[in-house]
């Protein structure tokens, strides 16, 4: 197995729409058909509008998608938080507003191995902390679910509020 990441951006150029569409399309995630929808459906509009970029990781040789992950970037209002003050204090608030990496969807096929999720958070991560050296800001967020909040504490992200719509919880880690 030749496991190797991918820019959305590069296969735009790369592919037609069609074989695009297709390639994108063979992408099963039963947990997460949120996931599905996404990297079908928007990926391709948000890469091309500079609003996010995503990240394939895939087996070449089986030329199959394992998994993905999106980075973006993302402000976090923080105007009604309970966190300590060193916290608050890595976050630079301005008028209660953090500047944020954001790791905005991160999916693992069904059949994708064990340790895949975690590949993906350190290929995040390292993105960021090159992004960091050329510009600056230290906080990473995500959104999750509440059965991933472990998945995410055990990786040394931690919990910082529920969001407005009160579904998911808003993570975050700093480099």
């Amino acid at each position: 197995m030749t496991i190797r990441t991918h820019q959305l951006s590069e296969l735009i150029k790369e592919m037609n729409k069609k074989e695009l569409s297709s390639f994108l399309s063979r992408f099963k995630c039963s947990r997460s058909t949120d996931s599905e929808r996404f990297l079908r459906e928007v990926s391709v509009m948000h890469d091309k509008k500079d609003i996010s970029r995503t990240h394939l990781i895939v087996d070449s040789e089986e030329d199959k998608i394992l998994g993905y992950f999106t980075l973006a970037l993302k402000c976090l209002s923080l105007n009604e938080c309970d966190l300590s003050k060193s916290t608050v204090e890595l976050m630079n608030l301005n008028e209660g507003v953090a500047q944020a990496y954001l790791i905005g969807q991160l999916a693992k096929a069904d059949d994708a191995a064990s340790g895949l999720g975690k590949r993906m958070l350190d290929e995040a991560l390292k993105a960021f902390i090159d992004g960091k050296r050329k510009f600056g800001c230290r906080m990473v967020r995500l959104d999750c679910k509440d059965e991933l909040i472990d998945y995410y504490v055990s990786y040394g992200f931690q919990h910082i509020r529920r969001n407005h719509e009160k579904d998911l919880n808003q993570m975050a880690i700093f480099i």
